[in-house]
C-alpha cells in the first residue's frame, strides 16, 4: 500500500465501525470528520483553532444556514464512515484515496512537499543526483512522489526515518541542532510551525510539484452534489472578499488562490 502526502497513520485499520452506518443528521447540517493530527489542516475538535479546511468549510456554509459540527476521527475510520453516509464528509483528501466520493471542482488546500536547510545553508534540492552527501530527514509512511521516492529506494541520501507526534518541530530542531543537513515536509506544515514557534527559522531550498487535496462529500448521501457546487461558489465568494487570506493568515498561511 503506497500513502499519499499528509496521511500519517493511515495504515490503522478502520476497525469497530458499524457496518450499518446512520444517515448523517439533519439535512441542514454537515458532520465533517479529520484526524486531529493534521494541524493546521484539521486540528483537535473544540479548540480555539480547528484548523484552516474547519475554518473554510464554515465560513462557506454558515451564512448559507447551514450547521457544520466538527468531529475527530482517525482517517480510515473517517473515510468509511463518509463513504457509507454515517457523516457527510473528510476534509482534505487526495482524490486518488477516495475516487468514489464527490469532490467540489475547486480544491481545499495547496499542497507541495519542499527541502528544508539551515538559513546559513547554499544546498539546493534540483533533482535525485542532488541529494548525494545529504543527510535527510524524512516521515514514516510518506509519499514525496516518484522521484523522492524512489531516491529514497536506492538510499542516494543518508536517509533518516522519523516517526511520533509533533514531527515537523522535531524535524526542524534536528536540523538547527546540526543532526541532518535538510529535511523534507508539506510546505503549510513548515509555514505553521515557523509561526507557532519563534526558535524555528529555516531555509527553503528546492521543492517536489504541487498537488491539491479536496472537501470529500460521501457518496451515499443526496445532497452531496449540491454541497460540492455551494463549496465552489462560497470559497470563490472568500477569495474575492479577502476572507480567505484572513483564515489562512490565523495560521501562518496565505490564500493559494491568489
Amino acid at each position: 500500500m503506497v500513502l499519499s502526502p499528509l496521511r500519517r497513520y493511515v495504515w490503522f485499520a478502520a476497525m469497530g465501525v458499524a457496518c450499518a452506518a446512520q444517515p448523517a443528521g439533519a439535512a441542514d447540517a454537515i458532520v465533517v470528520v479529520a484526524p486531529d493530527y493534521w494541524c493546521p489542516f484539521s486540528c483537535k475538535a473544540g479548540a480555539a483553532h480547528e484548523g484552516f479546511t474547519i475554518d473554510i468549510l464554515r465560513a462557506v456554509f454558515v451564512p448559507l444556514g447551514r450547521q457544520v459540527n466538527y468531529e475527530n476521527l482517525n482517517y480510515a475510520r473517517a473515510l468509511l464512515g463518509v463513504r457509507t453516509g454515517r457523516y457527510t464528509a473528510t476534509s482534505p483528501t487526495y482524490k486518488d484515496e477516495a475516487p468514489d466520493f464527490i469532490y467540489p471542482a475547486t480544491p481545499i488546500s495547496r499542497n507541495r512537499y519542499c527541502f528544508y536547510t539551515a538559513p546559513d545553508s547554499h544546498w539546493l534540492y534540483k533533482n535525485a543526483a542532488s541529494l548525494a552527501g545529504q543527510r535527510v530527514g524524512i516521515v514514516q509512511g510518506y509519499t514525496y512522489g516518484k522521484e523522492i521516492d524512489q531516491a529514497v529506494v536506492q538510499k542516494t541520501a543518508a536517509f533518516e526515518v522519523n516517526y511520533g507526534e509533533d514531527l515537523t518541530y522535531r524535524l526542524a530542531r534536528k536540523l538547527l541542532l546540526g543532526r541532518l543537513d535538510s529535511f523534507v515536509e508539506d510546505e503549510n506544515l513548515v509555514s505553521y510551525t515557523m509561526a507557532m514557534h519563534a526558535d524555528v527559522r529555516l531555509r527553503q531550498a528546492g521543492c517536489a510539484p504541487v498537488s491539491y487535496s479536496y472537501f470529500a462529500l460521501s457518496p451515499a448521501l443526496p445532497e452531496s452534489r449540491a454541497l460540492a457546487r455551494e463549496f465552489d461558489e462560497g470559497i470563490a465568494r472568500l477569495h474575492e472578499s479577502g476572507q480567505l487570506e484572513r483564515i489562512m493568515k490565523t495560521y501562518g498561511l496565505h490564500d493559494w488562490m491568489r
